[in-house]
């Protein structure tokens, strides 16, 4: 594309309704170069179906998709002459199905490494659930648009994931998702087991998801400290090599960050005083096996984070790009603590989440772990995941955090809690007791559809 002599105008646009989804580019400037400027060639990593070009004035020119899909040549009508003004604007027209994945009703799209200025929702295009950009919306009453924006002092849309333009925009109707258990208890011993106790956590009703349990007999649901439900199944007896089948399902429906904030979290003075001692905030700074915040080399990365930071919110923010850039995600299936993280820089997402939490702990900011499942798009096979919350003055409580797939400002649709880990750490999934001289076994499986 032509270079400005000064500078250029350049509005990017991702516009979406509700069968059809579009980019345009509409760029503005000064042409510098000795020779007519009669047409450009450029390439993006979009699959587009169709192009459109228009120079000033709405005047049509000349646009052709190559053979690729990826590749577009511009023809103007009329020669832009050396020091000139120029104005031209492309339609890239994509196919939904080539860049929309599905989710129930749900739209999603991974916006790849690609600059976007605005992504503007037309009226039948559905409500907007979730976005990983740090931006706001605004609503253009005139035209019966939502659109996504960058704050005042950025001039595209940006997340924190490790490729800085990667953004993740879902929309439309929220899945209700059905979550299956099924626990087979098995007596592998020649005595019978009575009155058994089977304790699991199950997910709960929080700022991000909703959570009803379906009919179970012989059971209740005790609320921890950390808000978790804890779900306690009363079985009388167990017969010598018998096993007993529990069974039983919970409506989840996640609820997305439709408010879309910037990362703008509290001041450090509201911080001070969250967190007085004898407060719940002070005993989310607490240390664990997990989060040793003492250790000096989680308190020099603070000292350099904080010296570099001008408020809270930028403590906050480049605590998380630290994690999220410069800790090698490798899965190892186990659970290792911050310092470890920090010293082999790699990990997890247990690891990433849990040295994220104690980073933030360390500088003054109550965090927490949630264990959980990402649903998988393709095949809604869960996996084992986690992620954070930290609290939010300005958010009025906790806001949700992905330092692994780089979501600053909230999780999207496939991250489902089960147990938050902040005021109760190293928490069980499940255990069970039982009366009787003999063994018990449990096996646990979690299976998930759609309503």
């Amino acid at each position: 594309m032509p270079q400005p002599l000064k500078s250029q105008i350049k509005e990017i646009q991702l516009i979406i309704d509700k069968d059809d989804v579009i980019v345009k580019h509409f760029v503005a400037g000064i042409w510098k170069g000795s020779q007519t400027f009669t047409g450009f060639s450029f390439s993006t990593s979009l699959k587009l179906d169709a192009v459109y070009a228009y120079e000033r004035d709405k005047i049509p020119a000349r646009a052709t998709l190559r053979d690729d899909h990826h590749t577009i040549d511009v023809q103007f009508t009329t020669a832009i002459q050396p020091n000139s003004k120029y104005v031209y604007e492309i339609q890239l027209l994509l196919n939904p199905k080539d860049i929309i994945q599905k989710l129930g009703s749900l739209n999603i799209i991974e916006w790849p490494k690609e600059d976007l200025t605005e992504i503007i929702f037309l009226r039948n295009a559905g409500e907007i659930f979730f976005s990983s950009a740090l931006a706001k919306i605004k609503i253009d009453q005139k035209n019966h648009t939502r659109n996504i924006v960058p704050g005042k002092f950025s001039k595209n849309l940006t997340s924190h994931a490790r490729n800085a333009s990667a953004i993740r925009i879902e929309w439309g109707k929220s899945p209700q998702f059905r979550l299956h258990f099924d626990y087979i208890i098995k007596n592998v011993d020649n005595q019978t087991a009575r009155n058994l106790i089977l304790e699991t956590y199950i997910p709960p009703s929080t700022k991000f998801q909703n959570s009803r349990l379906l009919s179970l007999n012989n059971s209740k649901i005790d609320i921890d400290e950390d808000g978790n439900s804890l779900l306690t199944i009363k079985v009388d007896e167990i017969p010598a090599h018998q096993t007993k089948a529990l069974q039983f399902d919970l409506i989840i429906t996640p609820k997305g960050n439709s408010d879309i904030v910037l990362p703008i979290f509290g001041k450090w003075e509201e911080y001070r005083k969250l967190t007085l001692p004898g407060s719940t905030g002070s005993a989310m700074l607490l240390a664990s096996q997990y989060w040793p915040i003492s250790d000096s080399i989680i308190q020099e990365l603070v000292r350099i984070l904080k010296k570099n930071a001008k408020n809270a919110s930028e403590f906050i923010t480049l605590a998380f790009e630290f994690v999220n850039q410069k800790i090698s995600y490798e899965m190892n299936g186990i659970r290792e603590d911050a310092v470890k993280t920090m010293n082999d820089r790699r990990g997890d997402c247990s690891e990433m989440s849990d040295l994220f939490v104690c980073i933030l702990r360390a500088g003054g900011i109550p965090a927490r772990i949630v264990h959980g499942w990402s649903v998988d798009l393709d095949n809604l096979s869960l996996g084992p995941h986690a992620w954070c919350e930290f609290f939010s003055p300005d958010a009025g409580g906790w806001r949700s955090a992905d330092p692994t797939w780089g979501f600053l400002t909230g999780t999207g649709v496939q991250h489902i809690c089960r147990q938050r880990e902040g005021l109760v750490t190293d928490q069980h999934t499940y255990s069970w007791k039982y009366q009787g001289q003999t063994k018990i076994e449990v096996q646990e499986t979690t299976t998930l559809s759609i309503e």
